[in-house]
């Protein structure tokens, strides 16, 4: 069976998935595989209440455009050939920024700023108004930014999570994914406020990422509540009997629906062995045929319906990758997007004017500055620096990264509410002193570059980690809880994490795969912690090959701040090469990195505490930090 899939699923006949996979290779040559996020959760089918908003106007349909198969070598697209306004958000200074880019400009505008998290903008099809969700306010509700005249209008307001906002074709109403009763559904409101919310879902199981069709009778969002993660369509002429599963498969998961400009077509991102790939079905479920277009998630139409726009994920980035869909080939999109995208929309209005009008100057700073403390040795390397009240076997860092790891620790305590770096498992790791066998030989800890947090933190049910795969390598996606429990500063999880005690539980299929995901997702808020190191320049490893049968090998708990440097580079600012390969222990003259040895430290399971939260947690600010 699947990695991907729980004990509930069965495999796929072997020579099927064979064809699978050769049909994704052929249609994304030249792109590695990738895997992110797993989604599954049986459940129960509940009935929903029927919901009656005012009828929607319909605009003019443009032609629809077939999606064939995306083949062929990628090539570079000039921006002059675009249309219409992509609005994205990226992450600056720690936080999410909403930008706008209009082809045939070369930089984006900034839009949206502040110390606090302005993401998932998406302009009404009127272009008079960008929705968007910000925790500004204390917690994670819906705003709309008036183009007119700049003001900003709060449009939710309640202490739980709102998010995933998209707009009717007439620009009066808003569909929208919310965490009121400890599971994500589907409501509607009218942007004026002339009404309270209408609840389309009530499920038990996951309802989110809702996408409204260009005739304003049908919306499509994903949902497990069959099983695996499929893409159901609402009809919201029907008062019962109203959801279908277009999609209706048992062992791939499908997520991210979008409607084609003309509503006769969706496409959604199936993940299939370690694949993001692309596919396209008609609404109409008497035809199920799909077609694939290529490799990537999230994909959006353009508003002509003939390009596709995607994202293509890696361990530590993404980039964007574009298909035309009249002979399938593959662009890469050389757009000015610095700071990388992590979500985007597309509109056919440009309104250039109004949005210089509204925009800001970029005066993002450095999250932190480097100070070499501790004087650099006559032969040129570097010193180590101790960690202030961090508890671990040797806390200190390289003079290089001392810094980078307090002004994540910061920001950490900031967002969480907890010290959740104030414990580690490890820091600095001496040379002559072996990490636990089955660590790599070249493990970055011996640079003092990274350091891996308490795994007590896990096991307390403050850290939870999902599976990322990319080719043959897995990574570790790590959410941290908050301590106040609210979406001041996290979302609720929607992705099933990974369980490693289940090796241990007289069942062959998680003890041969070193776990099995989660039967049920934990409900409550968490912040991406990947997301937020990788801020402040510190990055995932993958596991080692032998993590399934060696639990230290899974390494999701190890951080490295490697800048350009290979692993022999960042030894050398701390050690001759010599020692580097001498078999023999060596000891390095005076100063040097590795410190007098010290009485062995209390045992991590004796000194750890379940986190609480923090007596005084730091508010958010109006303005951005500085420095």
């Amino acid at each position: 069976m699947s990695e991907m899939q729980t004990p509930k699923e069965s495999g796929l006949r072997p020579f099927i998935r064979l064809l699978l996979a050769f049909v994704v290779i052929a249609t994304a040559m030249g792109v590695g595989f990738l895997l992110d996020r797993l989604y599954f959760q049986a459940g129960q089918e509940e009935g929903a209440p029927a919901i009656n908003p005012d009828a929607m106007s319909s605009p003019s349909a443009t032609p629809s455009a077939t999606a064939g198969a995306a083949a062929g070598d990628a090539t570079q697209l000039d921006p002059l050939q675009l249309i219409g306004t992509i609005f994205y958000t990226s992450r600056v200074e720690g936080w999410h920024r909403i930008f706008a880019f209009i082809p045939g400009t070369d930089t984006p505008l900034l839009l949206l700023d502040g110390a606090y998290d302005n993401y998932e903008p998406v302009l009404s099809p009127d272009g008079s108004m960008l929705a968007f969700v910000s925790n500004r306010g204390g917690s994670s509700d819906l705003y709309v930014l008036h183009l007119a005249d700049g003001s900003i209008r709060q449009i939710t307001d309640t202490a739980a999570y709102e998010g995933h906002p998209t707009w009717s074709p007439d620009s009066l109403w808003i569909a929208y994914e919310a965490y009121y009763h400890g599971d994500l559904d589907i409501w509607i409101l009218p942007v004026d406020g002339s009404q309270t919310p209408i609840m389309l879902t009530d499920h038990e199981g996951l309802d989110m990422s809702p996408a409204w069709d260009p005739n304003g009778r049908k919306i499509a969002f994903v949902s497990d509540r069959e099983g695996s993660m499929d893409i159901f369509i609402a009809d919201l002429d029907r008062p019962t009997d109203r959801f279908i599963n277009v999609t209706d498969t048992e062992e791939i998961h499908e997520i991210d629906p979008a409607f084609s400009p003309d509503g006769e077509e969706l496409l959604y991102t199936s993940m299939l062995d370690g694949v993001d790939v692309l596919s396209v079905i008609a609404v109409d479920v008497t035809s199920r045929e799909r077609e694939v277009v290529g490799q990537g998630r999230a994909g959006e139409w353009s508003p002509d319906g003939t390009t596709l726009l995607a994202n293509l994920l890696s361990p530590q980035s993404s980039r964007l990758l574009m298909y035309m869909l009249d002979d399938g080939t593959q662009l890469s999109i050389g757009l000015p997007f610095v700071n990388g995208v992590v979500d985007y929309s597309w509109s056919p209005h440009t309104l250039a004017d109004q949005l210089i009008a509204l925009a800001h100057d970029d005066t993002s700073n450095s999250l932190y500055d480097i100070e070499m403390d501790l004087p650099e040795s006559e032969d040129g390397r570097l010193n180590l620096v101790d960690l202030l009240s961090v508890q671990a076997p040797h806390p200190q860092l390289s003079d290089a990264a001392d810094e980078a790891f307090e002004a994540l620790r910061e920001r950490t305590i900031q967002v969480t509410g907890w010290d959740f770096l104030g414990t580690l498992d490890y820091a600095f790791a001496g040379i002559n002193e072996p990490l636990p066998p089955g660590y790599a030989y070249n493990d970055w800890l011996y640079t003092g570059r990274a350091f891996a947090f308490a795994e007590a933190a896990l096991e307390a049910g403050w850290v939870e980690v999902v599976p990322e795969y990319f080719g043959a390598q897995v990574y570790w996606r790590v959410y941290v809880r908050i301590a106040d429990q609210d979406s001041a500063r996290g979302e609720p999880l929607a992705s099933h994490p990974w369980d490693f005690n289940s090796r241990y539980a007289d069942d062959p299929y998680a003890y041969d795969r070193g776990g099995t995901l989660k039967v049920n997702i934990p409900t409550g808020y968490y912040i991406d912690f990947t997301e937020l190191a990788l801020d402040f320049g510190f990055e995932r490893l993958p596991a080692l090959a032998n993590w399934r049968t060696f639990y230290p090998g899974a390494r999701y708990n190890e951080f490295v701040l490697r800048g350009d440097l290979s692993w022999e580079e960042a030894m050398l600012q701390l050690y001759p090469r010599t020692a580097i390969i001498t078999p023999t222990p060596f000891r390095t003259p005076t100063p040097t990195p590795t410190r007098t040895p010290r009485p062995t430290p209390t045992p991590w399971w004796w000194r750890w505490r379940t986190p609480t939260p923090s007596a005084t947690p730091v508010p958010p600010q109006a303005t951005p930090t500085e420095g």
